[in-house]
């Protein structure tokens, strides 16, 4: 009876030494994973770097480790010492994460991320605009009107200039400095003056750009044939 026991026992702790002695393939890459993605958010909080470019720097560093582990668990020395059993789900989670990374790294080589990112960043803004044209010194004839942007004309008599005054309201992350840029441009042409409303230049969004609304207002001399093309 003894024997029996003392079999069954040994038998026991043989079998426990070989649960010990079993190595599953991807439980180490998966801890380290999880740490450095722990390591690069929270470096993000505190460095000027974001966390999507310290994700990069770790994929390649994922997949070296795990490569790193198949060639050493697949030795013939560490075969006798281990028996081998695959973690399937570290190995998944570990392939997500570099499939996120390509994925990451392709949106960010296309600009489509950081168009995204500004997209949170994007507010309506107004801009007053108000700017004059003195008419030629030469006979006019006639005014013909080109506007980008909607407007409305007004012909009042004695003016000896064109005006044009109103707000524009558009979807940007920061405000147009109207100093570098003009929206009343105008050429003479014979006794024909062409009067032309530019758009507005700004760096807009496309998940966030809703167009330019304006409200204007072009003043002109009553004493010219105007014509709006």
């Amino acid at each position: 009876m003894e024997q029996v026991v003392t079999s069954m026992s040994n038998g026991l702790q043989e079998k426990a030494r070989d649960d010990h002695r079993i190595w599953r393939i991807g439980t180490y890459s998966m801890g380290l994973t999880l740490i450095g993605i722990g390591v690069a958010f929270s470096a993000s909080l505190w460095q000027t770097t974001s966390a999507y470019q310290l994700l990069l720097w770790l994929a390649p560093v994922v997949f070296i480790m795990l490569g790193i582990e198949l060639i050493v668990v697949h030795s013939e020395r560490f075969l006798k010492k281990y028996k081998l059993q695959y973690n399937w789900v570290a190995v998944w989670f570990v392939g997500c994460i570099g499939a996120g990374a390509l994925m990451l790294a392709a949106l960010m080589s296309s600009g489509l991320l950081g168009e995204v990112n500004e997209a949170f960043h994007v507010k309506e803004r107004h801009a007053f605009i108000e700017e004059s044209v003195q008419l030629p010194e030469q006979h006019i004839e006639k005014i013909v009107i080109k506007g980008s942007l909607s407007y409305e004309l007004e012909q009042q008599a004695g003016l000896q200039d064109i005006t044009l005054l109103g707000t524009v309201r558009y979807e940007a992350e920061k405000p147009v400095p109207l100093t570098e840029q003009k929206l009343l441009r105008t050429s003479q042409v014979g006794e024909v003056l062409y009067v032309f409303i530019q758009p507005l230049e700004y760096e807009s969004n496309r998940f966030a750009n809703s167009g330019i609304r304006s409200q204007l207002v072009l003043n002109v001399p009553e004493h010219i044939v105007v014509v709006e093309a």
